[in-house]
């Protein structure tokens, strides 16, 4: 498995993953990611800047993330849009992603790595504690907006 920047010509590729993520979590009752999640312009820009990234195994992409300064915080990054595909999902490829967004963060003079996801998504939770991450609580909430709790990671 290798881990690339994600280039304008996969994005099609990029939106399937999370789209199908999305869909297994929606089954499994969390609700999750919703259509400004995936939003496809947005990608494509992130992409253009150089902060989506692709996990790659021989025969194509199997996950992506998002990982960029943090408009509101100076010295912190965003990790954003972890999906893996549901076909791969359980074999680490989470955790490789996120080893390799606190690297990049940390290349890139980060001081701090955070990131919300929805607060029904307890396995998420649990692999970011175990990670390392902080439970912060729960994230200013927006009406009409999901739910999220903040995680961060500080760097020394």
């Amino acid at each position: 498995m290798e881990i690339f920047k994600a280039k304008e010509s996969q994005l099609l590729e990029i939106l399937y993953i999370i789209r199908e993520c999305a869909q297994q979590l929606k089954d499994k009752g969390v609700k999750c990611w919703h259509n400004t999640h995936a939003d496809y312009e947005q990608i494509r820009k992130d992409i253009e800047q150089g902060f989506v990234f692709i996990l790659m195994n021989n025969k194509g992409p199997v996950g992506t993330m998002t990982v960029k300064p943090d408009p509101e915080a100076v010295g912190s990054w965003l990790l954003d849009r972890l999906a893996i595909f549901p076909h791969f999902q359980g074999r680490g490829l989470a955790k490789l992603l996120i080893d390799f967004a606190e690297e990049q963060s940390r290349k890139n003079g980060c001081k701090l790595l955070r990131g919300t996801i929805p607060v029904d998504d307890q396995l998420l939770c649990k692999l970011l504690e175990e990670k390392g991450f902080v439970n912060k609580g729960i994230a200013h909430h927006v009406p009409n907006e999901l739910i999220k709790i903040v995680f961060e990671k500080s760097f020394s």
